[in-house]
């Protein structure tokens, strides 16, 4: 027959390494049992709650929808339910109202439900009520476009001989602007300037801070975004409702302060042969005077347009009429809508002749370096007085060829071509000569 054990609690209890944890076990039983006699389900209401809508990873967005409410004016009162020492702890940051835009494929206003989800780590609680129960949300396509800054000082003059002329941005990156916004928007955007009220007479050019505005296509004024960040529409109303995106909204325009002066039109030259007087060519250009604008100090210095130079181994009698673009300082520009001068020479005092030439000189070459040439540069054209040509012959002339810092191998160069006879010749083109320094 087999003895019953019996536990001995007098014995057991006389043990601290089981009283100690029984002790806290205990007392977190009671703890417990207090706490949730003390803290019992409650209701708790937040109001003012804005939604959280957004068509990210969605089909709207792949479509290109975009959200065009103002969904910061939409307020919730959002009642949760739960443990109060849940609730009690709540902030608005631990949850967002959202709603399903999962079945959204076309703009539109549509209605939707509003929800609660946990925002946070925190939970044990639930929602019981949100008022409103839905939403009305306008969706439409976004549309990005890129347009010219067009801008313009309300009341400016130029001081007495000086002329105001077309105001442009300071700030060469904001030449043009980029708008974003609803299509039912866009579309009716036309242009984009600014605006500033200067009523001023300025003698010199200046800087001032101007404000975008947005027209349509008959140039009636759309939306002006003022100097302290506000919106009006062409009612003079404030728009709070802001559903275009803009690179920015204001801008420094530059007023340009310009003078005008007409100079007579003088045609240069280069490469010119010593025994050549170019007057002799009474050249004349199609445009004898023009007018210039441009910066005031610059143009009172300047006396007279020049133009490109005329390369004298581009003029033969048969060739003697070129288009020459205008060499102009800087800060100035042409009045008159012209690219480029004609210019007519009178070459009828002067012929051309073929020629082979065989005597070539080499310049600079080191003294222990051995040259190989071609012997002879063939159809070489020379121009000059009729009376010279028809004396010129092959033994008049010569071919230089500069070898400075040229390395040992084979070069094509070009060649000069001169005589000890004759200083009022020239080449008609350009010729070269293939070398070998060894």
């Amino acid at each position: 027959m087999s003895k019953t054990n019996k536990i001995n609690f007098s014995k057991l209890f006389s043990n601290k390494s089981v009283v100690i944890p029984f002790s806290i076990i205990l007392a977190f039983i009671i703890w417990l049992v207090i706490v949730i006699d003390q803290n019992p389900v409650r209701e708790r209401v937040f109001t003012n709650v804005t939604p959280a809508i957004s068509v990210e990873n969605t089909a709207a967005n792949e479509l290109g929808l975009g959200i065009v409410s103002d969904l910061s004016k939409s307020k919730f009162s959002v009642t949760v339910k739960g443990p109060d020492y849940i609730v009690s702890s709540l902030k608005t940051e631990d949850f967002v109202l959202t709603a399903d835009i999962t079945n959204i494929n076309t703009a539109g206003t549509y209605s939707l439900d509003v929800v609660g989800n946990y925002n946070s780590s925190k939970s044990g609680y639930s929602f019981v009520s949100i008022s409103p129960a839905s939403i009305d949300v306008t969706f439409d396509y976004i549309d990005t476009k890129e347009f010219n800054i067009q801008p313009k000082l309300i009341g400016v003059s130029a001081a007495e001989g000086l002329v105001a002329e077309t105001p442009i941005p300071a700030n060469s990156e904001q030449n043009t602007i980029t708008i974003k916004g609803p299509r039912s928007i866009m579309q009716k955007i036309a242009s984009v300037g600014s605006l500033a009220e200067v009523n001023k007479t300025l003698d010199t050019t200046q800087t001032f801070d101007s404000y975008v505005v947005l027209y349509d296509e008959k140039g009636d004024l759309l939306y002006r975004y003022t100097l302290d960040g506000k919106v009006f529409n062409s009612n003079n109303e404030e728009v709070t409702d802001r559903r275009l995106t803009l690179t920015y909204t204001t801008l420094k325009v530059t007023q340009p302060i310009s003078k005008k002066k007409t100079l007579s039109v003088t045609p240069t030259f280069k490469n010119t042969p010593a025994g050549i007087d170019t007057s002799v060519f009474s050249p004349t250009v199609d445009h004898t005077e023009v007018t210039i604008i441009g910066t005031p100090d610059v143009v009172d210095k300047t006396s007279t347009l020049s133009l490109s130079a005329i390369d004298f181994n581009s003029i033969s009698p048969s060739n003697n009429t070129f288009e020459i673009s205008p060499v102009l300082p800087d800060g100035v520009k042409l009045d008159d809508s012209i690219d480029f001068f004609t210019v007519t020479l009178n070459t009828s005092q002067f012929s051309e002749k073929t020629i082979t030439i065989s005597d070539i000189r080499f310049e600079n070459l080191a003294k222990e370096r051995i040259v190989t040439d071609n012997d002879w540069v063939r159809n070489v054209k020379i121009c000059g007085p009729s009376s010279v040509i028809q004396n010129l012959s092959a033994a008049d002339v010569y071919a230089t060829v500069d070898l400075a810092d040229k390395a040992a191998g084979n070069h094509t160069l070009d060649i000069v071509v001169a005589s000890s006879k004759y200083n009022n010749i020239w080449t008609y083109g350009k010729y070269t000569v293939t070398v070998t320094i060894k």
